[in-house]
């Protein structure tokens, strides 16, 4: 055992010899602190502290609670959902500033579940999300599949799990829906984040690829979005988007299983602006795989260039996905940056980390 510990001690260390690393001046400009701003995010809503506006009840709905805030912005409203699973699509759109809560201390007490995907078929004139409709198209789409849309600002999201199961029969690359595999269509986000100082503690965000999406409502507005002692669980670009991201004293969980035997896995995927120098940092976290997960398998991270084909990103022009993993503990299935979406090598100037460690 002594000797499988030095091997993979050995591995990881290889691994992060290959990725570029920051030098202490150059990482004082990614802190949490200065990718904020001029935000200070807001105390948590606290249940103990006075009672909340509504709450959702075992067979009632969340959406249904969510509906009857008003959108007039003169308080924080909080909506209390109790324990249980609760299916089906969410849309949390123009309704700030709000909570959500599940069970303190206990994030799986509550679940927010849906089961759509990318591929999965649509009349062209149904909705593919009650947030997202994309009407015309005859399948649900990567933005339409998540389970919970987020399109507002001021939100907090707080003690719950959102989780996208889809994907969840899918065992060793066998079981896949009709249509759909490997080369695409399996896409099943569990949560969609659009806005400015959105706050989330103590979630489990669960599904296989495309798990948390994180985007800007356009390119020149601010996109902070802050989660803190939380889990992200995943297998392919499961934290992706264009947002400022910071995820703080929270574990990233690479799945296990799913894919075929030697396919692997990639964590970060972000898709900043051109000219933008913040877009995730992963800071004072863990970085974790599953029994089954081999060692240098799983890619910290590529750039999405989104929207662009092979051969056709342009500088100042194009996506240049942005991430920092720093003061973190990184676990030896995790291997070097992978080329983007465009097949672009790796960016040293925008993809990088600092004073990480082994587990």
């Amino acid at each position: 055992m002594r000797l499988l510990a030095l091997a993979l001690a050995a591995l990881a260390m290889t691994a992060q010899a290959q990725r570029p690393q920051l030098t202490a001046e150059q990482a004082a400009a990614h802190t949490t602190a200065a990718y904020l701003g001029d935000w200070t995010p807001a105390p948590l809503a606290d249940l103990g502290a006075e009672p909340p506006d509504f709450v959702v009840k075992p067979g009632e709905s969340v959406q249904a609670a969510i509906d009857k805030v008003p959108a007039d912005g003169t308080k924080r409203w909080v909506i209390h959902i109790q324990p249980g699973t609760y299916r089906g699509p969410i849309c949390l759109k123009d309704k700030a500033p709000i909570a959500l809560i599940g069970t303190t201390l206990d994030a799986s007490a509550v679940v927010l579940v849906d089961n759509r995907f990318s591929g999965k078929p649509k009349a062209e004139n149904e909705p593919a999300h009650p947030c997202w409709p994309e009407l015309g198209k005859t399948t649900i789409g990567t933005s339409g599949s998540t389970s919970m849309l987020v399109q507002s600002n001021d939100v907090q999201l707080i003690s719950l799990t959102i989780a996208n199961d889809a994907m969840d029969g899918v065992r060793r690359g066998e079981a896949y829906p009709p249509g759909v595999g490997e080369g695409g269509g399996a896409q099943a986000v569990a949560l969609t984040l659009t806005g400015d100082r959105i706050q989330l503690q103590g979630v489990r965000l669960l599904s296989h690829q495309d798990t948390l999406y994180v985007k800007r409502r356009a390119p020149d507005q601010p996109a902070r979005q802050l989660i803190r002692h939380s889990l992200i669980a995943g297998d392919v670009d499961f934290i992706f988007g264009a947002a400022t991201l910071v995820i703080e004293q929270s574990t990233l969980l690479t799945r296990a299983n799913r894919r075929k035997p030697g396919q692997g896995g990639i964590i970060l995927a972000p898709s900043t602006p051109p000219g933008l120098s913040q877009g995730f940092l992963v800071t004072h976290s863990r970085l974790v795989g599953e029994p089954g997960v081999a060692p240098g398998a799983t890619a910290i991270g590529r750039a999405w260039d989104a929207g662009v084909k092979a051969g056709t990103w342009t500088a100042g022009v194009s996506p240049s996905g942005m991430a920092v993993v720093r003061d973190s503990e990184v676990g030896a299935h995790v291997g070097p940056w992978a080329p983007s979406t465009s097949r672009r090598a790796p960016d040293p100037a925008r993809l990088n980390e600092f004073n990480n460690r082994q587990p």
